[in-house]
C-alpha cells in the first residue's frame, strides 16, 4: 500500500550464515547451523531496494491500530532453508513506540494494557503473513553448498498518510 508508511531498518536485517573451515566453530540451534563468518550470504531476490518494495507494496498497516493512533515495530526471524523458501517464521520483540495519549487516557489502565497487547499481536500477524508470502530467497553458500540460515528482519508499522 503506498500510503503506508513503513520503515524498513535494512542496516539491523541480520543473518546467521558464515564460512565453514575444518577449524571454525559453528553452533547448532534447531537442526540449524549459525556461523561466524559469511562466505555467501543469502538474500532476497532483487536486493535490499527489491526487499523494500515488495514490503511496500505487501505489508498492511493494521486498521485498527490507526484509530488509537498506534505505531510500533516488530522483528520477523524466520529461516531460509537450502532451495531459498521461508520456514520457522516467528515474531519477536513486538513493541509499541507511539499511541494516541489522548484516547488511550479515556481507557481504563486494564483496557490500554489489553489494548497495546493487541495490537503488538496485529503488527506480528501482519509481519508473518507478509514474510509467509515472501518469493524463495538465494540461499546462503559455505563452500559452495545451500546452507538453512536464520535471518532476523525488523518491520516499523507507521500510521499511514492519508
Amino acid at each position: 500500500m503506498k500510503s503506508t508508511i513503513l520503515t524498513i531498518m535494512l542496516a539491523a536485517l541480520t543473518m546467521g550464515a558464515a564460512a565453514q573451515s575444518k577449524d571454525s566453530t559453528c553452533v547448532r540451534k534447531d537442526s540449524v547451523r549459525i556461523f561466524s563468518d559469511p562466505e555467501s550470504s543469502p538474500h532476497f531476490r532483487g536486493g535490499k531496494e527489491g526487499l523494500m518494495q515488495f514490503l511496500k507494496k505487501n505489508v498492511k498497516y493494521p486498521e485498527a491500530a490507526e484509530a488509537y493512533g498506534v505505531e510500533g515495530r516488530v522483528i520477523m526471524s524466520f529461516i531460509i532453508n537450502e532451495d531459498g523458501s521461508l520456514s520457522d517464521i516467528t515474531a519477536h520483540d513486538c513493541k509499541i513506540e507511539r499511541f494516541n495519549t489522548t484516547k488511550f487516557s479515556q481507557e481504563t489502565e486494564t483496557r490500554q494494557k489489553a489494548l497495546k497487547e493487541q495490537f503488538a499481536k496485529l503488527f506480528a500477524k501482519e509481519g508473518a503473513r507478509v514474510i509467509r508470502k515472501m518469493p524463495k530467497w538465494a540461499p546462503g553458500k559455505i563452500n559452495g553448498k545451500a546452507q538453512r540460515t536464520k535471518m532476523s528482519l525488523p518491520i516499523k508499522f507507521s500510521i499511514p498518510d492519508k
